[in-house]
């Protein structure tokens, strides 16, 4: 019939080792000891209706966006001061301002404060906000960022704005964009050519994994372009179509255009170092959003 057993007691064990049933203890108290351990399912306020299509953007206040930029680090880390940084800041505190968001901004913080700084956020009541936006400008490698100090892991930062660790937050969108390397490989591109039927240019460069998408400023693996007075690639066309397409657009089309920006308007121009020189890039957005996020303007906005 099934594939119980039957132990001394007379308890059939389901799926438990009659090494873990104790003899002196009744199996209801097994039971009632199991359910007792068990983690009670979080719950929330449902922000959004369940099958709605945009997430709700009429709470008062927009949300907080945290911005950490780091632009000096400490010696023993041997790496580079990031010129051009403080432009990316100053684009993004007025692109996200003009949207509403309530802005925290931080310079050359260690991993401490960086984790003592989300770990605030993480506590705030965002019952009357829209959404969330974390941002960082920072060198980084595959899997790792760097802060002031040492190096941290990204998903330190959204992990403690989970929806059973955030109940505020849950059902409303977390944005995260992050503007650093992921390695040091290049992306030299690929020529496309047009047919004899193509309307257009010539032809044009695009980055050999362009096409995909799967918001970091780059792949895995790649590097990561900032131009030292301008800022970098990335940062540059994010904020250039959150000012033009920020209340007329999806965030996900906007990304979208960010992509095609970064994708095909820029090309580093190093002539003097080959290795370097022509490379494009690409940026990677991990999308797990449910609904479409779309701006709205707020009353006082």
């Amino acid at each position: 019939m099934d594939n119980g057993q039957t132990n001394s007691n007379g308890v059939v064990a389901n799926g438990i080792g009659e090494d873990s049933l104790d003899p002196a203890t009744p199996w209801l108290q097994y039971i009632v000891d199991s359910v007792q351990r068990r983690q009670p399912v979080p719950t929330a306020r449902m922000p959004v209706d369940r099958n709605a299509v945009y997430y709700n953007m009429n709470h008062r206040r927009r949300g907080l966006a945290i911005l950490f930029n780091h632009e000096h680090f400490d010696g023993h880390q041997n790496l580079k001061a990031r010129s051009g940084t403080n432009v990316d800041l100053d684009n993004l505190k007025e692109c996200l301002a003009e949207l509403g968001f309530e802005i925290w901004s931080f310079h050359d913080r260690t991993s401490a404060q960086v984790s003592e700084i989300i770990n605030k956020a993480n506590v705030e009541d965002h019952a009357d906000r829209d959404c969330l936006v974390v941002a960082v400008l920072t060198h980084g490698e595959h899997g790792i960022l760097y802060t002031k100090d040492s190096a941290i892991k990204p998903e330190s930062l959204w992990t403690p704005f989970s929806a059973d660790k955030c109940p505020s937050l849950a059902g409303k969108p977390k944005l995260f964009f992050i503007q650093a390397c992921q390695g040091d490989k290049l992306d030299a591109g690929a020529l496309l050519t047009r047919t004899e039927t193509d309307s257009g240019s010539q032809s044009y460069k695009i980055p050999v994994h362009a096409d995909f998408l799967i918001a970091y400023s780059t792949i895995p693996g790649y590097y990561s372009w900032r131009n030292t007075t301008r800022g970098s690639w990335f940062m540059q066309a994010l904020c250039q179509e959150i000012k033009e397409n920020g209340y007329l657009l999806d965030l996900l089309t906007i990304l979208t255009f960010v992509n095609q920006r970064v994708a095909l308007d820029y090309e580093s121009n190093t002539p003097d170092n080959p290795v370097m020189h022509q490379q494009k890039q690409i940026p990677c957005i991990t999308y797990m959003l449910t609904r479409l996020v779309k701006f709205t303007r707020k009353p006082n906005a």
